[in-house]
């Protein structure tokens, strides 16, 4: 009976063991593998924002290229990106190119029609989708359009003909109109004279955009646009631009339903972005928490966990169900994260909140390797530096950029190449792979109804917990630059397992029997 007794005791002591090691996964960080991939085929996505004349040169006439794109999918794929925006690819006579002069065709530095093509095909077979940038609040002074329309001014003192109103003219010296050169007239350019403004009103030049659309859309199967400038459809008339939007988001949807549509609205404050959204478009650009004075380099800076979770529900609270938010840290138009954020400890923790975040996520090329603006510098070229692919040269395989004409130098690239953050487990680029994995794992990090949980006694700390449909996540951050002790099982969250960690500065997460989850400086926890 003795014996019995002690088989008993050694049996449930057996049980009570394995039953912590699964509830509390004491001491050890659960891998983020041990939860498949779930990847699902909507346009809450990792996107990839590139701008192809920086990227990858396959020709070695020192400007990057489609072809170049389609030779690095495997490598965008392997760092969990599946969609991929295309900054304008069309004929232009600047670096650019955000001044079309052909929307139907394909900048001959780029490449043909058919290396698009080929782009979009190995794309979609890697689960990749492609959206190109539309540019239709002005095209380039080159244009055939303009220049006909000129002309026409010219023989007949008046606008007219075919062309006529594809553009604002007017009699007028007010500077946001550059002039008709031998004529009275002007035309808007809000932004510089080589960008005439399109009339958004004319219906000739409304039924021009469906044309465009529907070539990219279905002829070339691209799956939707980035918008350019859609604060300037009709600069200083918000419900105008809105209502422009509303048509523009529908005639694309009829050519194809699931296209996706992200706009640039560079505004800042959450209120007037959210009115966009009244527009139907799918997305807008998050600008209000982007940038050096953007909420996303604020929180981590302060290291408020307090602060962090309040604006998740903010967020929540003043964009519809329906908004796909757009949460980026720079683009082309930008400083870079890595010449704002100071370290890389802060460097990854910026990357590691954005990818928490609600929508579909934004990454400009080279932003995984914490390249910076050049020298420093704050102007567009700058911000658009070939990326550094090789450790032993910077332009291999990448490429220079005019107007300089000139190689950029090392002070351009602060951090190591991708083949060094490559082999490097605690580099950036790693640390952003394992970023859009955990993404890439758990859709209701993108998808879920976020609920924030207080911790009256530590700001450093922020406890929120996402549900969509049948899975629940908690996400626990650690804002402070110092380890950090918190109590889940005061909360009630039923965390059985963590299954997931981005950690800034190093370190490892533990979690014991009690519910007590020790946590290194900026560092992020995910438990089911």
């Amino acid at each position: 009976m003795k014996k019995f007794f002690a088989t008993i005791l050694v049996l449930s002591l057996l049980l009570v063991s394995l039953v912590g090691l699964v509830a509390c996964n004491p001491t050890e960080d659960e891998p983020s593998d041990s939860v498949e991939l779930n990847i699902i085929d909507d346009s809450y996505r990792n996107w990839y924002e590139i701008f192809v004349h920086s990227f990858y040169d396959t020709d070695n006439d020192g400007i990057g290229d489609l072809n170049g794109v389609t030779a690095k999918l495997d490598y965008i794929k392997e760092m969990g990106f599946n969609g991929i925006w295309l900054m304008p690819i069309h004929p232009s006579p600047t670096y650019h190119k955000y001044d079309v002069k052909d929307y139907y065709a394909i900048d001959p530095d780029y490449g043909t029609l058919d290396d698009f093509k080929t782009l979009i095909t190995e794309a979609h077979n890697r689960g990749i989708r492609v959206i190109i940038d539309l540019v239709v609040n002005h095209s380039s002074d080159q244009h055939p359009w303009f220049k006909e329309a000129c002309n026409y001014i010219r023989q007949n003192g008046q606008p007219g003909g075919q062309y006529g109103d594809y553009y604002n003219f007017r009699i007028t010296d007010n500077n946001k109109y550059s002039s008709v050169s031998g004529t009275q007239y002007s035309y808007e350019s809000q932004f510089w004279s080589g960008m005439p403004d399109l009339n958004l009103d004319s219906p000739a030049m409304r039924a021009e955009i469906i044309n465009i659309m529907q070539y990219w859309l279905e002829d070339y199967d691209v799956d939707g646009f980035r918008l350019d400038a859609v604060t300037s459809y009709y600069t200083g008339y918000l419900q105008k631009n809105i209502d422009f939007l509303g048509w523009l988001n529908t005639e694309a949807k009829k050519i194809k339903p699931n296209a996706y549509i992200v706009g640039e609205a560079w505004v800042g404050d959450d209120y007037t972005i959210d009115r966009y959204y009244e527009s139907g478009v799918d997305s807008f650009f998050l600008f209000t928490g982007a940038q050096a004075g953007g909420q996303i380099a604020s929180l981590v800076k302060q290291g408020s966990g307090n602060g962090l979770g309040n604006w998740f529900e903010k967020l929540q609270n003043t964009y519809g169900e329906n908004a796909i938010l757009a949460p980026f840290l720079g683009n082309h138009d930008t400083m870079r994260p890595g010449s704002f954020m100071p370290g890389v400890e802060n460097l990854k923790m910026a990357a590691g909140v954005m990818s928490m975040m609600s929508g579909g996520t934004f990454v400009y090329y080279g932003e995984e390797i914490g390249m910076i603006s050049k020298g420093g510098q704050n102007s567009d070229p700058a911000k658009r530096i070939a990326m550094k692919w090789q450790a032993k040269n910077i332009y291999e395989g990448c490429c220079y950029l005019p107007p300089e004409g000139t190689p950029w130098d090392e002070t351009s690239y602060y951090y190591p190449s991708v083949e060094e953050q490559q082999a490097d487990p605690n580099s950036i680029l790693n640390y952003y792979k394992e970023a859009m994995e955990l993404r890439n794992r758990f859709p209701s990090i993108a998808r879920g109804k976020v609920e924030y949980h207080p911790t009256p006694n530590n700001n450093y700390i922020c406890i929120i917990t996402k549900e969509y449909q049948n899975e629940k996540i908690t996400i626990v951050f650690n804002m402070d630059t110092f380890d950090q002790t918190v109590n889940l099982g005061d909360f009630n969250l039923g965390c059985s397992q963590m299954v997931g960690t981005l950690y800034a500065m190093g370190g490892q997460c533990s979690y014991d029997a009690g519910g007590v989850l020790a946590m290194p400086g900026q560092s992020i926890a995910i438990f089911i």
